[in-house]
């Protein structure tokens, strides 16, 4: 088990709650969280390797998921700040060989490309980001760009191969110098044997048997994912965005991005925010990786949790509420958070109401779940339990007995009944504070 950092005091009561849910077997990973004096909380639990025993510690290597996402868009509005790339131009005119010839930058940024999302390792294996641009080749995309919502890797792929393009530097060696990425992340050797000390991805089976869900071999492609990084390393990232030269973006990387005239639940920056915008987060999710890098530059907080071990559904968002409460000094609401769970039951289906009249819909074909907020519709993906969630609002759907849906996000908490049940639609206040966030474990690589 790795270490606290002296600097600062620890988060009380973070360090007990982690070793009891790592003792239940229901955590494997590292938190770090860092303030304006420094690193305040580091340690690991469990293994990061558990076919070697090898232990976790907050500097262990995992596979990114789509953490990379943010530090692309970070890249990208940054050259545009600078009046090297503009967002509104179509991606053709940076790079010739895109398929679709009405595709902008801001559609690639706002996941509003219409590109299909990868689904097996046989389509990536071996693939650079030009090769996979390539595949598209003479497919429609699924719609006008700039008219609809699906969440995209291929974008970001495309992005990374753009900030090359545009500003002649690889794209590694720009994140690190422009972005202030930590020097210590590196892409992910192609070969899984090459990758030495990183963690292994793993979850249990219906009989308690340990089994590899790990990082797909062969992978070469960047910018949507990909990077090999700590959780020491991206709360460093994290804690960047209260400082230069990431404050001259963050207005612009916290604003929500623009669909079809509509509000995403997206940033152009690729952030999940609160309303007044000062606080965000993402998260990256690629088979049993599952990792959440939050941070707050009013309080100048910055939480990083990398996990291996495929955490419950019921438990990921509650996990990521409670560690941003404990960062918060607010121990006994965080533990509560801990205890209280999601139900498992299927969602129900239909309009409710959420705040000052919003609504939200929960809408079924077949097999499919979409979730319909601001006149944009999200697929929501199942996680091997009845509970969904939600990428592209980073919302978790579930249903109770008495048939009302529950709702949760990071920065809200809502269970209401249908508008044509009798039961009532009431709204819980999150943990951070009352400020509602409008703003992703389902696919390949979130």
């Amino acid at each position: 088990m790795g270490s606290p950092a002296a600097a600062g005091g620890e988060p009380s009561g973070l360090h007990q709650t982690l070793s009891q849910l790592a003792l239940e077997g229901q955590f494997s990973g590292a938190v770090v969280v860092r303030g304006s004096e420094g690193v305040r909380f580091a340690r690991g639990y469990g293994a990061a390797d558990p076919f070697t025993g090898l232990p976790f510690k907050p500097d262990t290597p995992v596979d990114s998921g789509s953490i990379a996402k943010p530090v692309t868009a970070a890249a990208v509005l940054l050259l545009e700040q600078e009046g090297k790339l503009d967002l509104d131009r179509l991606v053709r005119y940076y790079l010739p060989e895109y398929p679709h010839s009405n595709t902008t930058v801001r559609h690639l940024l706002a996941h509003s490309a219409g590109l299909a999302l990868e689904e097996s390792p046989e389509e990536l294996a071996g693939k650079v980001n030009a090769a996979l641009i390539a595949d598209v080749g003479g497919s429609p995309p699924l719609f006008p760009p700039g008219s609809a919502f699906t969440y995209c890797n291929l974008c970001y792929s495309t992005l990374a191969m753009l900030i090359e393009r545009v500003s002649g530097v690889h794209y590694l060696d720009f994140v690190r110098r422009r972005v202030l990425l930590p020097p210590g992340v590196r892409l992910r050797p192609k070969r899984l044997a090459d990758w030495r000390g990183r963690a292994v991805g793993h979850r249990r089976t219906k009989d308690g048997k340990l089994q590899r869900f790990d990082s797909w071999e062969g992978e070469a492609f960047y910018g949507s994912g990909n990077f090999s990084l700590s959780a020491k390393q991206l709360a460093q990232w994290g804690s960047e965005w209260w400082k230069r030269p990431l404050t001259a973006i963050r207005a612009e990387a916290t604003a929500p991005a623009i669909i079809a005239g509509k509000r995403s639940g997206l940033s152009w920056g690729n952030w999940y925010c609160a309303p007044e915008r000062s606080r965000c987060h993402y998260l990256g999710h690629h088979e049993g990786f599952h990792h959440m890098l939050y941070w707050d530059a009013k309080r100048r907080i910055s939480v990083a949790m990398v996990t291996n071990s495929t955490l419950a559904p019921a438990v990921h968002q509650r996990l990521q509420r409670a560690l941003v409460a404990f960062a918060e000094n607010r121990p006994a609401e965080a533990r509560r958070e801990i205890q209280q769970g999601l139900p498992e039951r299927e969602a129900p289906t239909g309009g409710f109401r959420l705040d000052a009249g919003e609504m939200l819909a929960v809408k079924k074909s077949g097999s499919q779940v979409a979730v319909e907020r601001r006149g944009l519709s999200y697929p929501a993906y199942p996680t091997g339990s009845p509970i969904r969630y939600v990428p592209g609002l980073d919302g978790y759907l579930a249903g109770d007995e008495e048939g009302r849906l529950h709702w949760i996000t990071l920065y809200e908490t809502v269970v209401a009944g249908s508008l044509g049940a009798a039961s009532r639609a009431h709204r819980r206040q999150s943990l951070t504070n009352s400020d509602v966030c409008f703003p992703p474990i389902t696919d390949a690589r979130r």
